[in-house]
């Protein structure tokens, strides 16, 4: 009977092997991460983590960039609940970095609220330094794409949060021709997507686009009382958010994909990247299509878990900060 069952154990690992052999290696890759300096600006050195494969592919791979969430006041690029996101973007094939940026907001202590207008000046100063490091970090990865073996062409902006603002002003600001874009981006150089978790542009005027911008993948909830979902504005500047940036980019023609969380409020931010990844990783394969206007426009509709405020105005969101 010892026999039969030795015998019985040979044959199922035997069987084992040559199914793991027919479908070749079947265990998790190992993902790496390497850190870098890649700017300092007056006291803050700024570092970049790169997450990929021990065994890269062959062709350059596309890169994710991102940049963390902390309302302008704080935050870590290499936080628990993005790194898993990370990882698993990194066995799909992509670069992954996730870049430091200049919280600027991080001495204020005392309640926005209570000097609104003083605080919107900040809010705007740390807006564009946010994404001016952003830039320094594209142009870095650039300037080392065929050291790391990443295609400079297929680089894509991500965001949570404060993050999210970051890309999508980075992108905005392309598009309107701004010097910083200018002077501190490659020439020629364009981001091939964006993807915002509850994010907005800062505007002291109507959102407009002056050039087309490159496709949109953006998330929000319709009660984010951190982010407005459609526009918040005071003292001459606007926050427009998500609902906002989609009816412009509707206008245009523009391509975007838009998943409108209903009664949620800023945990959207962060809960795509663990409930949602099927939608990213279609967004990122569409990215790549020969055909841009194969590229279709998806409005969605999920169930959250806030209660929904109708309107907001700025002054509601600096009591939040």
């Amino acid at each position: 009977m010892l026999n039969l069952r030795i015998l019985l154990i040979t044959l199922v690992l035997c069987c084992a092997a040559e199914l793991a052999r027919a479908m070749g290696d079947v265990r998790p890759e190992t993902v790496r991460k390497e850190t870098f300096i890649f700017a300092i600006e007056q006291n803050d050195t700024l570092r970049m983590d790169k997450y990929t494969l021990d065994q890269p592919a062959e062709a350059p791979q596309p890169v994710i960039l991102f940049a963390f969430g902390g309302g302008f006041r704080g935050g870590n690029r290499a936080a628990a609940s993005y790194v898993s996101f990370f990882q698993e973007l990194a066995r799909q094939g992509y670069i992954v970095v996730s870049t430091d940026y200049r919280t600027t907001l991080a001495s204020l202590d005392q309640s926005p609220a209570s000097h609104p207008q003083a605080f919107i000046g900040l809010l705007q100063e740390a807006i564009a330094t946010a994404t001016a490091d952003f830039y320094r970090a594209t142009r870095f990865i650039v300037e080392h794409s065929r050291e790391w073996h990443a295609d400079p062409d297929k680089i894509v902006a991500c965001g949570s949060s404060a993050g999210a603002i970051t890309v999508l002003q980075a992108e905005y600001l392309q598009c309107q021709g701004h010097p910083a874009s200018r002077t501190l981006l490659p020439d020629g150089f364009h981001y091939a997507g964006v993807i915002s978790f509850a994010g907005a542009i800062a505007a002291t005027g109507p959102l407009e686009w002056k050039q087309t911008p490159c496709p949109l993948l953006l998330f929000h909830g319709d009660a984010d009382r951190i982010v407005p979902y459609e526009k918040a504005e005071a003292e001459g500047i606007a926050l427009w958010g998500s609902y906002s940036i989609c009816q412009t980019l509707d206008q245009n023609n523009s391509p975007h994909v838009f998943y409108s969380v209903n009664r949620a409020g800023h945990e959207i931010a962060d809960l795509p990247m663990m409930q949602n990844l099927w939608e990213i990783r279609a967004f990122l394969s569409r990215l790549w299509e020969e055909t841009p206007l194969r590229f279709r426009h998806i409005r969605e509709q999920q169930d959250g878990t806030a209660a929904p405020v109708p309107r907001y105005t700025l002054h509601d969101y600096l009591e939040a900060y």
